[in-house]
Order: structure tokens, then sequence, then C-alpha cells
């Protein structure tokens, strides 16, 4: 299974609650067309809190589970996102916003989320050091245990999606990695954050601090099958 991260901005002559209320509604009508091709969609919207410290890279980044890249290609090209969502996306963003594909590595499954569960969710968007080849990277990141800005003591859940090497075929990816990470409460974010995850040394020697990025997020589980729809 790969994952499809999207990077979505809004367009600059609406507001970003235009800009939410329209991709959590008739997008997301849109979007649901592609299943079964599409295995799970969850939409992930910038959250009016900023991560401290860090830059948002977006204002929306939607998740797209597929079986491989093949699936991803045909995605582009089925007539029901060429009639739907392809005319739709320049209502509320602006076009060909960008994105990385990437392999999923559940570390921390935790308690089964619900439908509707409300949890405090940071992406953070991994630029390696340039010192690093790609390769380097992600076996560097893989073999790290624990999350790199925080300690992982009260978390839900923690998921590391390392960039697809086809990513770098026609020249470096945006992102070289994602770790995804879910806290019942903000509570429970702040004292692993306070924790401080990786020492300084640890991500300075696998990361690009300046380019790497971070947000809150509200998730919005679109299309997720066995998620408890009543919770």
């Amino acid at each position: 299974m790969i994952k499809s991260y999207g990077l979505l901005h809004k367009r600059s002559d609406i507001s970003q609650k235009k800009f939410h209320a329209h991709w959590k509604g008739p997008h997301a009508v849109h979007a649901l067309t592609l299943v079964p091709v599409m295995r799970r969609y969850v939409q992930n919207h910038k959250a009016a809190k900023k991560y401290p410290g860090m830059e948002p890279p977006c204002d929306g980044a939607p998740e797209v589970w597929l079986l491989s890249i093949e699936e991803a290609g045909t995605l582009g090209t089925m007539p029901e996102y060429l009639n739907g969502a392809y005319i739709d996306e320049p209502n509320f963003m602006r076009v060909r916003s960008g994105g990385v594909m990437v392999s999923e590595n559940v570390i921390i499954e935790g308690a089964p989320m619900g439908k509707k569960d409300k949890l405090t969710k940071v992406l953070y968007f991994l630029k390696r050091n340039p010192a690093l080849g790609a390769e380097q990277f992600r076996e560097q990141w893989m073999a790290h245990k624990g999350p790199l800005f925080v300690n992982q003591d009260h978390v839900r859940r923690f998921v590391k999606s390392p960039t697809l090497p086809q990513s770098y075929v026609q020249g470096d990816a945006t992102y070289d990695g994602v770790e995804e990470i879910w806290w019942d409460t903000e509570a429970a974010f702040n004292k692993d954050k306070k924790g401080g995850g990786a020492s300084t040394t640890d991500q300075q020697m696998l990361l690009d601090t300046n380019a790497t990025t971070a947000m809150f997020v509200d998730e919005n589980r679109v299309f997720w099958p066995g998620l408890d729809e009543d919770e």
C-alpha cells in the first residue's frame, strides 16, 4: 500500500473559511467517486493553532491510499476524476499545488479511532540534510527510534512515511518523509513536546531544519473503511 500527500494552497481571493468549507463539502463528494481505486481518503485541514517554531507547508493536505504507483497514475485519468474533482479544483484551490508519494509505516497503532473522534494531530514534512542522499536519509531516519520533534510517551498513533524512490527519478522530491502523530488531547501533545524528541544534534544531522515544516491539522476522515461511524 502506498499513500499520496497533496499540498493544497487556497486561492488568494478566498478566505480560509471558504477554502475549508468547499473542500470538506462539495469537493469531498467528488472525491468519493474515485472509490474503489482510492482505498482510503483523509483531509487534513490546517488548524488555526500554529505549530511552535515551524511554518505550515500548505493550507490543507489530503491523504489518498492506493495499492501501487500504477494505480496512482490511473487515478488522474479516470473519467470520474476528470469530470468531477478535477473541474472543481479551481473553485477553491490553487491548481497543481504539489505533493509527495510515500510508503506508510505504522509505528504505534494505538487504540482504534472512530470516524468522528476529535484528536490532536500534527503532520511533520521532513526535508533531509543536503549532505545526505535520499537513501541514506531514509535508512537513518527509519532506524531512529521515536519521533524527531516530540517524545512519544502520550502518543495515540504514530506513522512514519518515507518518500518513494520513484519520486526522485526526475529530480529531488519536495519532502523526503512525513511523520504523522495523533494525541488524545492538546495537553497530551504539550507533555510530549516539552520532552523534545530527538536531540538537536540528531535533528541537524538528519534534516534541513529550515526547509522542514509542520502543522496542526483538523482531520476529516472522509473514507476510511473499518472505522466506527458512530464514534
